[in-house]
């Protein structure tokens, strides 16, 4: 079976209350349908339309891979979008159709490489060299027993491996080290403040940029907590992400 006989479902996260959040997810389905890779190509999403549910509705080939398109392995990937649309395994059998469901887009072992590449360019943007400024990097986790962070923790150890910014640091949104308490976590006073989420959702729009003094949509940088701190935007921004999801469907069985 060659992808040309297949069809290819990217899962996002969406938001209700933020509709531009499935944004990115479309625009990278479009770019991909557009290259004729795949018979078909669809997106759909946990918390707006479409539905996750739709999922294998909304496509006919015999071969269906979904991509979840989120920034790391949690609740959502591991049970829930399985569970909704059904899947036992990383490959499920259904309805004669082979559903074979991938790893998350963030756990690809050329994302950190890439998340370096954006804080370089957002610290150069500013005037800053990179070797002189901090990295802190801020996932979403998880209020759960035992949180999320699995992936987050992977990405920023081999971000600091690479030793291509003074500091690298991570928090998160909803579990500890919290975000709100990052102005005690960082040393450094010029700070790129890098959120490892997949699209300008609620939380990069509306959650993030406050903790640094901004509005939604403002980017830096800006004087806070006597440091100087630039924000980048989340990971749908980023054009390499297509080539990501395609690693992610060739190498799976």
């Amino acid at each position: 079976m060659t992808l040309s006989d297949s069809a290819l479902v990217l899962v996002g996260h969406g938001s209700g209350n933020y509709p531009d959040a499935a944004r990115p997810i479309l625009a990278l389905a479009e770019s991909i349908r557009n290259r004729k890779l795949f018979a078909e190509v669809a997106a759909v999403f946990m918390k707006q339309d479409p539905p996750l549910a739709d999922a294998l509705s909304l496509v006919a080939a015999p071969t269906v891979y979904v991509v979840p398109v989120f920034a790391g392995r949690g609740y959502y990937t591991g049970t829930l979008i399985p569970r909704e649309i059904g899947l036992t395994g990383q490959v499920t059998e259904r309805n004669g159709r082979r559903v074979v469901y991938t790893e998350p887009a963030g756990t690809h072992p050329r994302l950190p490489g890439l998340l370096a590449c954006r804080a370089d360019g957002v610290a150069r943007s500013c005037g800053w060299e990179p070797g002189e400024t901090s990295l802190l990097l801020i996932a979403h986790g998880s209020a759960r027993p035992g949180g999320a962070g699995e992936t987050p923790r992977a990405i920023a150890g081999a971000l600091s491996a690479m030793s291509r910014f003074a500091e690298v640091e991570l928090a998160f949104l909803e579990q500890e080290p919290l975000a709100r308490d990052w102005p005690d976590m960082v040393r450094g006073k010029r700070v790129v403040a890098l959120p490892l989420l997949v699209a300008q959702g609620m939380h990069a729009g509306r959650d993030i940029p406050p903790l640094f003094g901004l509005r939604q949509g403002e980017t830096g940088p800006i004087d806070c907590q006597g440091r100087r701190v630039a924000l980048a935007t989340g990971l749908g921004a980023e054009p390499e992400l297509e080539e990501i999801i395609l690693d992610l469907v060739r190498g799976s069985p």
